[in-house]
């Protein structure tokens, strides 16, 4: 019986041990385990993302350098003020190439545009009047048309001048880029104080 005996307390020991073991030391350990995992799976995915960006980087590089190449021809297209000494070397280069004379040259105010809806062009309007042959006026408004920087001809009128030619008044509008307009809200307006 003394073998019995010792045989059951060995026993209740044993399985109040793996009770206390299980409870107090291995369910703690789980727990930290997991958070562990948790923290891991984080880590590891910020780590891949991390990792796909960085192999993006000469691919972004080639953009960026691609879209800053447009920036600075949309630019020429579209300059940020009114340069009227440009717009005259222009519109002279032009007439020289054409065979036409410019007998006057009258620029306007810069004004808010009418094309634009959101409102951050200005257009800088140009009188001219020219003087030269139908074909030689034709290319010459061509070339104006296919130059890098935007101007729109209108009002063309052209009045036969005998042996001179045709003399043609027009308008020729650049236009200014002149940044994005924030609209602002009826909350961001001040009332003056009374």
């Amino acid at each position: 019986m003394k073998g019995l005996t010792k045989l059951l307390i060995f026993i209740a020991v044993s399985v109040i041990l793996v009770v206390l073991y299980h409870f107090l030391i291995h369910t703690k350990s789980s727990k930290e385990i997991k958070k562990f995992k948790e923290i891991y799976s984080i880590v590891s995915d910020s780590l891949s993302q991390a990792r796909l960006i960085a192999n993006r980087l000469p691919e972004t590089q080639r953009e960026y350098n691609f879209l800053k190449k447009q920036w600075i021809v949309a630019k020429g297209m579209l300059p940020s003020e009114k340069i009227t000494e440009q717009l005259l070397s222009i519109i002279s280069k032009a007439a020289t190439q054409n065979n036409i004379k410019v007998l006057s040259f009258k620029p306007g105010k810069l004004t808010a545009s009418k094309v634009s809806s959101k409102q951050n062009l200005q257009e800088y309007p140009l009188s001219i009047k020219i003087l030269g042959s139908y074909h030689h006026t034709g290319r010459f408004f061509s070339d104006i048309g296919n130059l890098k920087r935007i101007i729109r001809i209108a009002n063309v009128k052209m009045t036969g001048k005998k042996e001179k030619g045709i003399e043609t008044v027009f308008t020729a509008t650049s236009y200014v880029y002149s940044g994005v307009v924030e609209k602002k809200s009826k909350k961001d307006v001040k009332k003056p104080k009374k």
